[in-house]
C-alpha cells in the first residue's frame, strides 16, 4: 500500500503495522525514523529558521492534530521542531500515525514554498 492511499480512520486502532507494512510506507517518508524500546514512534525533526518559525510549524501541525482528534508529542528548540506519532491504544504505529506524518511533509512542503 501507498501513502496516497491511507485515509484516516476516526475509530481507535487497537492493532500496530505489522513489520512488513510499516517498512514499505516508511519508504515515502525518507525524513522519519521509527524510535522506540517499549513503543515505537515516528519520529522527525524540522529545522526551521528560528524559535518563532518552529512555534508557528507546532501550530500548523496542532491545528492538523485537532482536526484529526489524534496527537503528537511536540517539542520546540531553537529552530527546530520534534514531531513524534504513535497510537497509545495500538502501544505502536498506526496507519493513521503514517497519514499524519505524510500531512506533516505535506505542511512543510507548503511552508517552504
Amino acid at each position: 500500500m501507498a501513502i496516497s492511499e491511507l485515509y484516516f480512520q476516526p475509530s481507535p486502532q487497537k492493532e500496530a503495522l505489522d513489520t512488513q507494512e510499516l517498512d514499505s510506507l516508511m519508504k515515502e517518508l525518507p525524513q522519519w525514523e521509527i524510535q522506540g524500546l517499549s513503543v515505537a514512534c515516528l519520529v522527525r525533526e524540522y529545522k526551521c529558521a528560528d524559535f518563532l518559525s518552529a512555534m508557528a510549524f507546532g501550530k500548523q501541525i496542532t491545528d492538523l492534530a485537532e482536526q484529526y482528534d489524534h496527537h503528537p508529542e511536540l517539542t520546540i528548540r531553537w529552530g527546530i521542531l520534534g514531531v513524534k506519532w504513535w497510537t497509545h491504544t495500538a502501544n505502536g504505529i498506526t496507519r493513521n500515525d503514517v497519514f499524519l506524518a505524510h500531512q506533516c511533509e505535506l505542511l512543510s512542503k507548503d511552508d517552504s514554498e
